[in-house]
């Protein structure tokens, strides 16, 4: 089954059992947001990044989302992903959250480099 932007906006995870912890709600919910847009065309999460992908903890007393609920899901993206590039992917060194979860810029137009004969 091929996962579409849509189905990806009507993921819902539930609490963390009591006594858990789980992923920070936040913090899911911007990685969701960039694989949706990365299934547009609009950002480039790779499934390598899926893979790594580490979220940290809510503040103590709080309750994330349910960790096996959460990574059930990125292993279905990790295979779409790997489905869509057709080969094996590459295993990249892991990023941070912040890298992770902060949407990618387009390079800006570098400079003709000056030459002198």
């Amino acid at each position: 089954m091929s996962l579409s932007a849509e189905d990806v906006y009507r993921v819902e995870f539930g609490n963390a059992p009591i006594g858990r912890r789980g992923y920070a709600k936040h913090e899911v919910d911007d990685f969701v947001e960039r694989i949706a847009k990365t299934l547009v065309g609009e950002d480039d999460l790779t499934a390598a990044e899926v893979h790594h992908v580490m979220f940290s903890k809510p503040l103590l007393g709080k309750r994330g989302y349910d960790e096996r609920e959460v990574d059930e899901f990125l292993d279905e993206v990790e295979d779409e992903f790997a489905r869509r590039g057709g080969r094996p992917y590459p295993v990249p060194e892991a990023r941070t959250v912040a890298q992770a979860t902060t949407p990618r810029t387009a390079p800006a137009d570098l400079p003709t480099p000056i030459t002198t004969d």
